[in-house]
């Protein structure tokens, strides 16, 4: 537990690198930017939502559906997220929030609200089974000199997409026309903007797909016609080089295009 305590004090010091050093102590409430950026952190499965305060490394809140993934309810803080991380995970782990805490410092203070971090990593269950879970967190609340003050995440149990056990990279999904950085190396830590892969239509009707809506459930949704969908499909298809759609949602995880 004493290893596991000083790794974990690791961690807190890289986070309070990327607040600032702030106290973590701010009195008004964010609600609406926290419902502007649920829609950006997209999920599907078993998932639950967090908000954590990165000054204090604590979790403020964390949403009910945290039962249906790890089976508790009570207790679910920072540091035991951190100490059920699978033992090969886990320096992986501390190497991409060290790489995250990098690019956030580089970023201009306006651009900090623009950006969603993703990678995965396997997580313990209250049973002791360890799952796949994607990670996904954006920064709800920032400060005028760039320090990361709240960030609002979501656990995804992507098991049942894992057919080889790989993890997949550290990305960095630009919001608001921002350019993203796919699969950052963190041996050398340097962002180059990644080309999109889709078009705009392209990744709107990849999510939905991913959601199990079919092509006439997507044409409805989005007012177009069914051809319409079959043609986008074939073409993300063709531009991810996969040639079924599990194998295309298996792959979209692991590139972050979702």
């Amino acid at each position: 537990m004493a290893k596991e305590t000083v790794k974990f004090d690791v961690m807190r010091k890289t986070w309070n690198k990327i607040s600032k050093f702030h106290d973590g102590h701010l009195g008004s409430t964010f609600e609406l930017e926290i419902y502007k950026k649920m829609l950006n952190l997209f999920h599907f499965g078993d998932y639950y939502y967090y908000i954590f305060n990165v000054p204090k490394a604590t979790i403020e809140w964390i949403s009910d559906e945290v039962m249906a993934v790890l089976g508790i309810a009570e207790g679910v803080t920072a540091e035991y997220i951190f100490e059920n991380i699978h033992p090969q995970d886990k320096n992986r782990f501390i190497e991409h929030e060290y790489a995250v805490t990098k690019f956030f410092e580089q970023l201009p203070p306006d651009k900090i609200l623009k950006y969603k971090v993703t990678y995965d990593y396997r997580l313990k269950d209250f049973y002791g089974n360890y799952k796949w879970i994607l990670q996904q967190v954006v920064t709800i609340q920032s400060e005028k000199n760039g320090a990361v003050i709240r960030t609002l995440g979501v656990h995804t149990d992507i098991s049942y997409l894992k057919r080889d056990n790989k993890p997949s990279g550290l990305s960095f999904l630009g919001l608001d026309g921002e350019p993203s950085y796919y699969n950052v190396s963190v041996d050398k830590l340097v962002f180059i903007p990644s080309g999109e892969v889709f078009t705009t239509r392209e990744k709107q009707i990849l999510e939905l797909v991913i959601s199990g809506k079919s092509s006439k459930d997507i044409s409805e949704k989005l007012h177009i016609s069914k051809y319409t969908v079959d043609t986008h499909r074939k073409n993300i298809l063709s531009k991810s080089g996969c040639e079924t759609v599990p194998e295309l949602i298996s792959k979209a995880i692991q590139e972050s295009w979702v």
